[in-house]
């Protein structure tokens, strides 16, 4: 098993947000897609995913459409699902309430774009999308669980031959007891596109310093097709049923830097899955009784960061700063593991 530093696992989980509802699901990435069918091809594209001091993930997204006939107008969209769990679900202002700078930039113009209500998703009918009246829906629009989705919609003007599409947005990061971040990126919508794939595709994954994520093996096989841009390393996750790592996965440990996937003809099987998990920590009285989380509602006693009450806590706080540099202590009271 891989030693893992109790100082890290006190440094993540001072960041988690406690909810209710166990979690608050804010927001997910997805693709622009077409709403009707169409021809053009998606040939290149760049895509960014930026977490910002633990709060937000920013979105920009390059593309590469190829027409290949005569100029032409088609209806783009975004489709975002609406928030849950300790939320506050209802829109803002017309928009998504944890989604923000939504921007669409084509061939060098900024397109303006609506916002429609959505219950399903055949949802474009007889040439128009069909959205919900929000006064006389009768499924929920406000509170913890939404039932509708948003679609951010724009009329997009496809010369002949190459047209170059910028789009960004933000997002707040989905936390939850188990999970200090988490978010999603729809990756498979981009086979909607005439090619089915991305002829060139390049992703770009820039957490912050200093931080343990994992991403799992939805639309890779092996650590070797990543790129560590940077300072870190990467270990190979084997999934596990019943326990909280499912899936195959990669574990990344970055002190700096960014992370870089390409593949030429991408056609995207699964979708992109980032998270960091609040460490579950073995219990050491009785190795059968599961897991507990530490420094959490489970504790009878709490843990304050700002005054260290014992010369146990003041030895965590003193060598925080090494833990969070993936130093093994020689003194194993300072590593649990996991």
């Amino acid at each position: 098993m891989i030693i893992r530093q109790f100082l890290l696992l006190l440094l993540l989980l001072t960041n988690v947000y406690l909810h209710a509802n166990d979690g608050a699901y804010f927001a997910s990435g997805n693709q622009l897609i077409p709403i009707h069918e169409t021809d053009i091809s998606v040939q290149k594209e760049i895509l960014k995913v930026k977490k910002v001091n633990n709060q937000f993930i920013e979105v920009t997204v390059y593309y590469e459409f190829f027409n290949p006939a005569e100029a032409k107008e088609i209806l783009v969209g975004f489709e975002a699902v609406s928030p849950s769990g300790d939320v506050n679900g209802a829109p803002k202002k017309g928009l998504h309430p944890y989604m923000r700078d939504f921007t669409v930039e084509m061939n060098g113009e900024n397109l303006k774009y609506n916002v429609a209500y959505v219950a399903d998703s055949l949802y474009y009918q007889n040439g128009k999308i069909k959205s919900i009246d929000l006064k006389t829906f009768d499924g929920s629009t406000s509170g913890n669980y939404i039932d509708f989705m948003y679609v951010y919609h724009f009329k997009a003007n496809f010369k002949k031959g190459k047209n170059i599409v910028k789009h960004t947005y933000k997002f707040d990061v989905s936390s939850s007891i188990d999970y200090n971040y988490h978010f999603n990126y729809v990756l498979t919508a981009a086979n909607r596109w005439a090619n089915k794939q991305i002829d060139d595709f390049t992703l770009i994954v820039e957490m912050e310093d200093s931080e343990e994520f994992n991403i799992n093996k939805t639309f890779f096989k092996s650590k070797d097709e990543w790129q560590i841009e940077g300072k870190g390393k990467v270990s190979e996750i084997e999934g596990k049923a019943n326990t909280a790592m499912e899936k195959d996965a990669l574990r990344f440990q970055m002190q700096e830097g960014r992370l870089v996937f390409k593949r030429k003809n991408f056609h995207p099987e699964g979708e992109l899955e980032i998270y960091s998990f609040n460490k579950h920590v073995q219990s050491m009285e009785n190795k059968d009784d599961g897991f507990y989380l530490p420094f959490s509602v489970y504790m009878s006693k709490g843990f304050d960061l700002e005054k260290p009450t014992t010369p146990f806590q003041r030895e965590i706080m003193s060598t925080l700063p090494f833990a969070r540099r993936g130093y093994v202590f020689k003194d194993n009271k300072f590593n649990y593991k996991i």
